[in-house]
């Protein structure tokens, strides 16, 4: 019987994997129970099929799409805040 256990390591590489190829079955299943049990490789799957979906439309990204990734709103201030701060922009 094969180990169906992997670590997050393990599935972000499998998932960036199956984006190229087809995984075989147990990897895949993998997956799937990992993803059951993990909201942060859940998230990281969701972010890179958004980025794929982008890239093959080949249309811009505006400031005005709406992606959810389960960011809450004191988390987009502090991260916007902190660019803000680190990259010169709001300096002037």
């Amino acid at each position: 019987m094969r180990h169906w256990m992997f670590s997050c390591k393990k599935i972000i590489g499998m998932i960036s994997e199956s984006m190229d190829r087809k995984l075989p079955l147990t990897q895949r299943m993998g997956i799937r129970f990992h993803l059951m049990m993990c909201t942060l490789c859940t998230r990281y799957q969701k972010q890179l099929f958004f980025i794929q979906k982008i890239l093959r439309s080949g249309r811009k990204v505006s400031e005005q799409d709406e992606v959810d990734f389960g960011l809450s709103e004191e988390g987009r201030k502090r991260i916007e805040k902190y660019l803000n701060e680190n990259t010169g922009e709001g300096k002037q």
